[in-house]
């Protein structure tokens, strides 16, 4: 098939665009050594999906990604979208963050274009390198039909998934994505993408929170509990002033006593979230009384973008509240 419209590609580096001196080496690689362009060269039948027009925005390890970075990559993808000469967007990006970059572009830009995430568990130069099928699938799902108005994917290991639930799973292995409680969206097979789920949440052309115009966001700082924990960690955190608070709860939230007398009522809202990785936080009888907000099945990480939006909007606990109901 021919198309007219392009598809715009963007790197960000990661694994994807990494490189070692070895083919066995799979974890003591460099990240983002290989610019976009090199990267779909080495991606064989890719050209069957042109045009493309492809621009490197940034080349790192994933880890050492900031938001001031994915705030320039929402302005840009929403640049390119905007356009009525491209029909969908690739991004290349590291895994180490993918789940909450994803998310974050999912809540920030305003489209029913495709917008599709893509990385890889090893580098362009080991055996058996995952990145080029990755990206050429990436690109399969960003030409479907199907893939209209489903906000943004996240492909790697041949599986489509929702930006708002999709988590890393594994440190190393090839099938690292995917979420145990909602599983897969859909996923790639022979070229075709076949899609069996969507987000009801509201995501891209109804998020409140796209187009993004702002370009610096409110701090919200993200704290993982423990048993055993010392109040101590929580005071230096809150030496910060950060505008919002994240914890990363025992089971279904849960604070100890010492750590929920510390941030009871303090004058930023503090979001209960889960480190358990599956299942929904639901609002407690107390919560609204001592001011916390109930994280609903997202990810701590994923609470954190959400909460760093919210707040752009309002301070009022029961409206954020209702943000974490709606997206």
């Amino acid at each position: 098939m021919a198309y007219t419209k392009k598809i715009v590609v963007i790197g960000t580096g990661g694994t994807i665009a990494g490189q070692s001196g070895s083919a066995e080496d799979l974890t003591a690689y460099q990240a983002g050594e290989l610019g976009i362009d090199e990267v779909l060269a080495i991606v064989p039948g890719v050209e069957h999906y042109g045009p493309f027009e492809s621009k490197q925005l940034c080349n790192i390890d994933s880890s050492d990604m900031t938001m001031a970075i994915w705030i320039d990559l929402a302005h840009t993808v929403q640049a390119a979208v905007d356009r009525d000469d491209v029909a969908a967007v690739v991004i290349t990006h590291g895994t180490d963050t993918m789940e909450e970059g994803s998310y974050f572009l999912q809540l920030t830009v305003k489209t029913d274009k495709p917008i599709v995430m893509v990385g890889a568990m090893r580098p362009a130069t080991a055996i058996s390198a995952d990145g080029p099928l990755n990206l050429l699938q990436a690109v399969q799902i960003a030409r479907s039909p199907e893939a209209v108005g489903k906000g943004v994917l996240v492909t790697l290991n041949g599986t489509i998934n929702c930006a708002r639930e999709v988590m890393k799973r594994h440190t190393t292995g090839s099938d690292a994505f995917g979420n145990d409680f909602f599983g897969h969206i859909g996923f790639v097979q022979d070229g075709v993408a076949r899609f069996y789920y969507q987000s009801l949440r509201k995501h891209t052309l109804n998020s409140e929170f796209a187009p993004l115009a702002v370009k610096e966001l409110p701090t919200v700082a993200l704290v993982y509990l423990y048993g055993g924990i010392d109040s101590g960690v929580l005071h230096h955190v809150l030496q910060t002033k950060p505008h919002g608070l994240v914890l990363a709860g025992l089971g279904h939230g849960i604070l100890p006593e010492r750590i929920r007398q510390l941030v009871e009522n303090l004058d930023i809202p503090v979001v209960r979230s889960s480190r358990t990785g599956s299942g929904m936080v639901s609002v407690m009888p107390n919560d609204s009384r001592h001011g916390f907000i109930a994280g609903d099945t997202l990810a701590p990480s994923k609470a954190r973008i959400l909460l760093t939006l919210a707040l752009t909007k309002t301070t009022d606990r029961a409206a954020l509240q209702e943000y974490f109901y709606e997206y």
